[in-house]
């Protein structure tokens, strides 16, 4: 626990001028100091670090306590401290003698006024030398009056007569925010989305920031989720007081502004300004606790944490009352203007109080109808079918509206178990919710859509099209997957959104079906939608989340480094904790999930997906979701966490789907190997392989003959298929698979369970991420020396890395392997060669492949060239790959 608190103390002013040695050894030369920033920018902690400098210098500290008891009673702080070196401040002299020792004060604000202008008077006549803290305010703050300020800002402008040097302390930046939720004690109990928006509700404060990740990560430990859990806090609390300071001063037009769009979420900036301050909206948004998302409505979000605490000063009735206005208003010129948000807030007002007491019935029965559909839709689309049904029901009690029928039909099968049809197709519930309310559109006029009838059309297309690659790719036909979804992205009149989905959708499958090139054409396409500054339509949150989900899985079943896409992630994150609901967060825990099991970080992996899956489920399609679950279990088994990976396995049912049975034999194939029955995995490995056999799925079927090979139980015409396919796609993973599986040697039977991971672990370098397009470079199989031929081809090949300079780490990383296994080589290798180091390991492995290279140069030197090999049978030709001796060898019929 020490050692914790130190490591937060440490941390506590991350980003700032903090150097507490050098400013104390100034002080010491005889300047005294005013220190500046805002609440929660770490002055205290700055002065602390003074403090305890300068008395390890040498140097006398007098620490003058401030209190807002103390601060109308004349000289209250100074006779608190009970100091007699302060005495003389109280009656000062013309002897101008230098008081010994320096004045420490914090929260100067506090101090009484005689104090003040006594301290002033001190440090301006040089006979003080001091240290003072105080609170700046943020833009738009309303300070109170107070009669003491004018000696209070004496002591401020020191700095500004010359008489004391400033120390500005800016607010908590994001990065640095971010490094400081890491040396929490459990912060690993902490999921990406749940980071990134405690990053947001900490307003760029290090104390609110604290609070808020002690309060998350109780709630974590106890099974709650964080962010609901922030929906209630407790009176009084540390958290609540934190809030409260740290809203101390802002003005009623902000805290209106503020607990208004709370209320009234996602709505549309030309609606806000109807209601509040124009310059208030602004400046919220410019200080970040408002946040406008990047569709031409500008859709507003409230920083709730903070917008919670404004609701509680202005008090709950004025704000329901605020709410109701904008709702009424909204209903009186609903010719002139419509807000699906505001609807959705008349919506739950008359759910709650019923037609008598609401006034619904006042209002013609289209109103009722639109308001009901609106709050309809909403709740289906965040996965509250109940709620859904009901709002439906009550519209359809004014209005017969196909659209609300169809609400209905989707609330109600919502929680139905799928058909026979829908399992074996692996639908998209989401694409079939589209493609059903376009067909309900067409049938009622809504002065809301501009979209024209061929746009509708073209969605309609896409939708249909992707609809039928995800049913082809559920049946391992990627190849026509790949054929659909190109047909989608040929739509040019499609929406962004849709084109969009088409593209990634195009690239996932060629990527599966085996060609790279063209996938990265797609996904090329589809970040350069991703980083438009500007779309028509707007591209929604869970449109981007969805599309980062596609391109991770893409990445990692092609085995190349998704690291670029990844460090995308991080950046939406960002944007997803303020304008993102339940089935955003749930997304974005799912594309996390799927980063962290591409970097081969299982613990974090499972943490993601299994807080994403708490929030809503149904934000992510069925079939995604086992796959992410697969993909989970999977690197859990590779990093020896087979008990994990099997309680993941036995809750998942492939409802006989091709796709999902071969991902859970090949799962399977990994946890029986980590458990040491190589012949069970055998069997699910030829189980998962006759799944793939005849289908057009290359990524799955390189995988799944590489790993027949490397258990040793591969035919001669799997072995050739595997040579095959690595000479006809351009998968990163197909040489690899190709090389690995040659460098095996026969007498490596007892393989380490990691060696049959294929895909790259994802790089996190700066450099990676810089140039995502660059080549991975594999390590060569390397040619065996006489005095090292008792060492495996892997462990040659690691002691040659070593040779090279490169860290376990780094080789586990370039080989694919853990860090463990790696170590485990590096000394089975020693042993059998005596080598009493690690770099000795290297050097004698160096010297011993250095001279067998020369042998093979001399006899080649001496030979006539005649070719001593076998002949070809008649109509083949043959292509041996380079291997080592006792390797198992590879060889290509054409």
């Amino acid at each position: 626990m020490d050692s914790d608190r130190r490591k937060l103390r440490s941390v506590e002013a991350i980003g700032a001028d903090r150097d507490a040695a050098a400013w104390a050894a100034r002080v010491l030369e005889g300047a005294s100091l005013v220190v500046a920033g805002p609440r929660g920018s770490g002055r205290s902690h700055l002065l602390r670090g003074i403090t305890a400098e300068i008395e390890r210098l040498g140097g006398r500290t007098i620490v003058l306590h401030t209190a807002s008891a103390l601060s109308q009673q004349p000289f209250g702080a100074v006779d608190a401290a009970a100091e007699p070196a302060l005495a003389r401040l109280r009656t000062p002299s013309d002897d101008h003698a230098i008081m010994d020792g320096v004045l420490i004060i914090d929260d100067i604000e506090l101090i009484d006024a005689e104090s003040a202008r006594a301290i002033a008077r001190g440090v301006a006549s040089r006979s003080l030398t001091a240290v003072l803290a105080h609170r700046t305010a943020r833009p738009r703050d309303v300070e109170p009056p107070d009669d003491a300020d004018d000696a209070r800002r004496g002591l401020r402008n020191l700095w500004a007569e010359g008489l004391a040097r400033r120390v500005d302390l800016t607010e908590l930046a994001d990065e640095d925010a971010f490094r400081l939720i890491d040396v929490f004690p459990d912060a690993g109990l902490l999921d990406s989305p749940t980071r990134a928006a405690l990053v947001w509700r900490a307003d760029r404060s290090r104390s609110l920031l604290r609070r808020l990740v002690l309060h998350a990560i109780a709630d974590a430990r106890a099974g709650r989720d964080p962010l609901e859990a922030f929906r209630t806090i407790a009176p009084h609390s540390r958290l609540a007081v934190a809030l409260e300071r740290h809203m101390s001063g802002m003005p009623t037009d902000d805290l209106e502004s503020l607990a208004g769009i709370r209320r009234l979420a996602h709505l549309e900036m030309a609606v806000a300004t109807r209601f509040f301050e124009v310059d208030s909206l602004h400046a919220l948004i410019a200080r970040g606790l408002l946040h406008a998302d990047s569709s031409p409505e500008r859709r507003l979000t409230a920083n709730d944490l903070i917008a919670q605490e404004a609701q509680r000063r202005l008090g709950v009735t004025r704000v329901d009352s605020l709410v109701d206005a904008v709702g009424r208003r909204m209903l009186a010129e609903s010719d002139e203007w419509w807000s699906s948000a505001v609807a959705v807030t008349v919506a739950q007002r008359w759910h709650r109080l019923g037609p008598d007491l609401s006034g619904e019935a006042a209002h013609p029965p289209a109103i009722r109808a639109r308001i009901a559909l609106d709050a309809a839709r909403e709740a289906n689309d965040r996965g509250d079918a109940a709620h859904a049904a009901a709002y439906a029901a009550r519209g359809l009690r004014s209005a017969d509206v196909p659209a609300l029928r169809l609400e209905a039909e989707l609330a109600a099968r919502a929680h139905a178990p799928f058909s026979a049809g829908e399992t074996d197709d692996g639908g998209d519930v989401e694409i079939r919710r589209r493609m059903a309310r376009d067909i309900a559109d067409d049938d009622v006029h809504d002065p809301r859509r501009e979209v024209t009838h061929d746009r509708a059309l073209a969605d309609s297309r896409v939708d249909e099209l992707l609809a039928q690659a995800s049913r082809a790719g559920a049946r391992l036909e990627w190849a026509a997957a790949a054929e659909a979804a190109g047909r989608a992205v040929t739509e040019v009149s499609a929406a962004p959104a849709a084109r969009l989905r088409a593209l990634v959708a195009a690239g996932t499958a060629e990527a599966v079906a085996g060609c790279w090139r063209r996938a990265r054409v797609c996904y090329r396409a589809a970040e350069r939608m991703l980083d438009a500054r500007y779309v028509a339509d707007g591209l929604l949150a869970r449109d981007r989340l969805t599309a980062l989900i596609s391109m991770l899985a893409g990445h990692q079943v092609a085995g190349a480094d998704g690291a670029a896409v990844h460090a995308r992630l991080e950046r939406e994150l960002a944007r997803i904790a303020r304008e993102g609901d339940g089935a955003e967060l749930t997304l974005a825990g799912a594309a996390a999930a799927i980063a962290f099991a591409g970097a081969g970080r299982a613990v974090e992996s499972r943490r993601e997906l299994a807080s994403a899956m708490s929030r809503t489920p149904s934000a992510v399609a069925d079939l995604d979701t086992t796959m992410i679950e697969l993909s989970v279990a999977e690197e859990l088994a590779l990093a020896g966490r087979f008990d994990d990976a099997r309680a993941i396995l036995v809750r998942l049912d492939d409802r006989d789907i091709p796709l999902l049975r071969r991902s859970s034999l090949y799962v399977q194939t990994t946890i029986l190997a980590a458990e040491g029955r190589h012949d069970a995995a055998r069997v699910a490995a030829r189980g998962a392989a006759e799944l793939t056999r005849g289908r057009s799925a290359a990524a799955l079927r390189i995988r799944d003959l590489f790993r027949l090979t490397a258990l040793g139980a591969a035919s001669e015409d799997e072995v050739d298929e595997l040579v095959q396919l690595a000479a006809t796609t351009d998968l990163p993973l197909a040489v690899e698979a190709v090389r690995r599986a040659s460098a095996r040697s026969t007498a490596e039977e007892e393989l380490p369970v990691d060696e049959l991971r294929l895909h790259a672990l994802w790089s996190t370098s700066d450099a990676r991420r810089e140039n995502p397009d660059a080549v991975i470079e594999f390590a060569r199989p390397p040619a065996l020396g006489v005095a090292t031929g008792e060492l495996t081809a892997r462990e040659h090949e690691i002691a040659l890395m070593a040779d090279e300079g490169l860290t376990n780490r780094e080789i586990a990383t370039r080989l694919f392997l853990s860090v463990r296994t790696v170590e485990s080589h590096i000394y089975q290798a020693r042993s059998k060669v005596g080598a009493a180091s690690r770099k000795e390991l290297g050097r004698m492995v160096a010297a011993g492949a250095e001279r067998g290279r020369a042998a093979t140069r001399s006899t080649a030197a001496a030979d006539d060239g005649g070719d001593q090999r076998p002949t070809p049978h008649a109509g083949e030709r043959t292509t041996s790959l380079p291997r080592p001796p006792g390797a198992t060898h590879l060889t290509r019929r054409e």
